[in-house]
């Protein structure tokens, strides 16, 4: 019976582990687990490179499509172009050329907008810098101050993007002195018979100073034959 509880205790010391060996089980399990996200990583990494160039490829082809599809659109209205300027140089009318010349720009206008090109106006409308370039100010009472005046190019969008903003000449508040309103017509009429009549006055009363002066001068004269 001892000896069966001793065999127990040798078995059993035998087959318990210790912290050494605990810690190189472990060391073990982390590493086949490192190796396995490193295989992991390494795969994703691949993936997406292989995404990416994908991804390049298609951008590719897809503005090539579209590129090809404008030139292929542009090339009837060069071909009109191209027979316009025969016509020109055969001497043609010049009704004919101008009917010509605005067919032509109509067919450009519509293959431009087929491929989304959006043309817009500021004129009347309150000044947006997103949408339009202020190259000139105007001081004038017709208009509230910060409206566009007049347009010196038309703006261009695509969808909600700009492609070139509107070049507009931009009403400006005129100057004046603090409180003074503007005058009107009739106002201006007043004021200027008022200043004529001002200028007239002016004018008559150095010649009575001059009358005054000569008839003094006389008198003296006489004065002086008269004492002689």
């Amino acid at each position: 019976m001892a000896l069966e509880c001793l065999i127990l205790r040798l078995y059993m010391a035998q087959d318990k582990k210790g912290p050494v060996s605990q810690l190189r089980e472990e060391l073990g399990e982390k590493s086949e687990s490192c190796k396995k996200l490193q295989a992991e990583y390494l795969r994703a990494v691949a993936d997406f490179d292989n995404l990416r160039k994908r991804n390049e490829r298609d951008s590719e082809v897809s503005r090539r499509i579209a590129l090809e599809a404008l030139l292929l659109d542009l090339v009837p209205v060069l071909d009109n172009f191209e027979r316009a300027v025969q016509v020109a140089g055969t001497g043609a009318p010049v009704d004919g050329l101008q009917k010509g010349m605005d067919l032509i720009h109509k067919q450009l206008r519509e293959a431009l907008c087929r491929h989304g090109l959006q043309e817009y106006s500021c004129v009347g409308t309150e000044f947006d810098p997103r949408r339009a370039e202020a190259i000139s100010f105007v001081k004038t009472d017709e208009h509230k101050s910060g409206t566009v005046v007049s347009e010196i190019c038309k703006g261009y969008a695509c969808g909600q993007r700009v492609l070139r903003p509107a070049r507009v000449v931009v009403a400006k508040e005129v100057d004046r002195a603090a409180g003074q309103a503007p005058l009107t017509p009739s106002q201006k009429t007043d004021l200027g018979t008022q200043s004529g009549e001002v200028t007239d006055r002016g004018d008559q009363e150095p010649k009575g100073k001059s009358r005054d002066s000569e008839a003094k001068a006389e008198e003296t004269e006489k004065s002086r034959a008269e004492s002689k």
